[in-house]
């Protein structure tokens, strides 16, 4: 493959970048040290959410103007530019091809993430980029880190998977049962049937199941609080484990405080593992997209005093950026078969089957696919061309408009995107010699990603100034809350001793992770 044209990506994006990937042993120093790689750590992230205006959004996808409903009305999402009509597009039609997956090779793999990782982002990136079906310019977020998947979005819908018992064993739990000896949520669905369980009516139905949808599939979805967190058996698994991590972390708290009533012992639980989520989210997760030798650290006191602490609103360009369908391979590799990935939607059969910590192994030793054009998975071509509909009806501004809001310079050639020739024709194929032509959307995917690197840079730099200004702003991590009065000694002790995902599982599956490969890094 031809070599990327560097030119402008901007002297000092090339000198950061070098600094931050090379040197590794001085990172690796600055990652043993506590003081200093704090200090280090709060300058890395402060100066990678200034990389652009932070928020309050000067405007939102409510008007192209500002009032005083467009500051403070957040079911319209937010947006770093204002709206720019574009002229003289492709058809849609035509811009969809580009993120066709090449049927001779199958996809292009990931050479670094596995499939928890990207199950792991979508099941994550699903609890806050909720765009409205009846208008895509609006969504139904609550707007904030707040495990809505396993509780839900609101109180009422809490109520109904809590037990609200205050029997001995049972207070501040979440509705669970045993099957084959291990804690899973209860059923949702009534048996053969797409309707809810009367004591789950205010549940949200699982997002596009039908009426005709297969009973034997339907049987297997779990009464989440989340619409999307049984998309997956991954998913699913990812909903179930925290769950479990719920209900083990309740029991600590109901022994070493038997004063507490449910409620008292359910909210500090979910304190905890709010933040516990949080952790994982910065030092797991962003680190293994980062292509930095620095292990960046979740530590709340990067925000305390900062002109980026602000309260959170979503905006729909991060709503689109996260659409990171080329993850996903076209099938599940599965006791020596080849499932067609669309055939595990909304079923958690082989969850149930093959219980938590193996379908979490199982999916941590698949590849996931490599981000970027030309490799998404035919079935979810539609949502790309959804998703090109959504950038033309929000009115997005150009992929360079973007470059140079987000302290790039404005690309002139199409080979400073990216050195691949089959990138570069597909892009002067639908969009002719006019680079400003190009949109948001296919021009992040478009981007050739550092080598160490998961994301495209766009893409990365987007990420990190919404990931962190709007995961180290929750109102959990704020200065006079974060503290043993919100979270109990034991509580601060487990988020504390908490390194990763494989933690969580070692906690809550028979006999513990001991042997099983839990991780977003492909096993090398």
């Amino acid at each position: 493959m031809a070599k990327r044209d560097t030119s402008r990506d901007g002297f000092s994006n090339k000198l950061e970048t070098f600094v931050l990937t090379h040197f590794r042993p001085l990172w690796m120093w600055l990652n043993r040290s506590k003081r200093l790689g704090d200090w280090v750590n709060g300058k890395i992230i402060d100066r990678a959410v200034k990389k652009t205006k932070c928020r309050p959004f000067q405007f939102s996808t409510l008007s192209p103007y500002t009032s005083w409903h467009s500051l403070t009305d957040r079911s319209w999402s937010g947006r770093h530019l204002p709206p720019k009509s574009q002229t003289g597009l492709p058809p849609v039609a035509d811009v969809t091809k580009l993120f066709q997956r090449k049927p001779d090779i199958g996809g292009t793999l990931s050479k670094k993430s596995t499939l928890l990782f990207a199950s792991f982002a979508q099941w994550f990136t699903d609890s806050f980029l909720m765009t409205a079906d009846q208008n895509r310019r609006k969504n139904y977020s609550n707007h904030q880190i707040d495990l809505n998947p396993l509780y839900g979005l609101n109180r009422d819908v809490t109520l109904q998977l809590r037990y609200r018992s205050e029997e001995a064993g049972r207070k501040g739990r979440l509705k669970s049962e045993l099957i084959g000896g291990e804690e899973y949520a209860l059923r949702l669905l009534m048996p053969g049937s797409v309707d809810r369980k009367p004591e789950f009516s205010l549940l949200p139905l699982p997002l596009r199941l039908n009426a005709d949808w297969p009973s034997g599939k339907s049987e297997t979805v779990f009464a989440f609080g989340g619409d999307r967190a049984n998309a997956t058996p991954v998913t699913a698994a990812l909903n179930t484990l925290f769950l479990r991590e719920h209900n083990r972390i309740a029991g600590i708290l109901e022994k070493n405080h038997p004063s507490w009533d449910d409620d008292r012992v359910f909210e500090t639980t979910r304190n905890v593992l709010i933040v516990l989520l949080i952790k994982i989210v910065i030092e797991e997760y962003i680190n293994h997209i980062s292509p930095y030798w620095f292990r960046l650290r979740a530590n709340p006191r990067a925000a305390w005093n900062t002109s980026w602490n602000k309260p959170n609103w979503i905006a729909a360009e991060f709503n689109l950026l996260y659409r990171w369908h080329g993850l996903i391979p076209d099938t599940l590799a599965w006791d020596g078969k080849k499932i067609p990935i669309d055939q595990t939607f909304l079923d958690n059969g082989l969850l149930l089957k093959a219980g938590l910590g193996q379908m979490l192994q199982n999916a941590s030793r698949q590849e996931a696919g490599k981000l970027g054009l030309f490799n998404s998975t035919p079935s979810l071509l539609t949502v790309e061309r959804d998703s090109i509909q959504q950038g033309r009806d929000n009115e997005l501004a150009s992929y360079n408009d973007y470059r140079e809001a987000m302290a790039y310079p404005r690309a002139t050639r199409f080979e400073q995107i990216s050195g691949d020739p089959d990138v570069v024709a597909g892009l002067r194929r639908v969009y002719g010699d006019d680079i400003e032509k190009v949109e948001f959307f296919v021009g992040l995917f478009a981007e050739e990603a550092h080598p160490r690197a998961v994301v495209p840079s766009l893409i990365g730099r987007m990420v990190a100034i919404d990931a962190f200004s709007q995961a180290l702003t929750n109102p959990l991590l704020s200065e006079r809350i974060f503290n043993e009065e919100t979270f109990t000694a034991e509580g601060m002790a487990i988020i504390a001793e908490t390194k990763g995902l494989k933690d969580v599982v070692d906690r809550n599956v028979p006999g513990g992770a001991g042997n099983l490969f839990i991780s977003m890094n492909q096993q090398i």
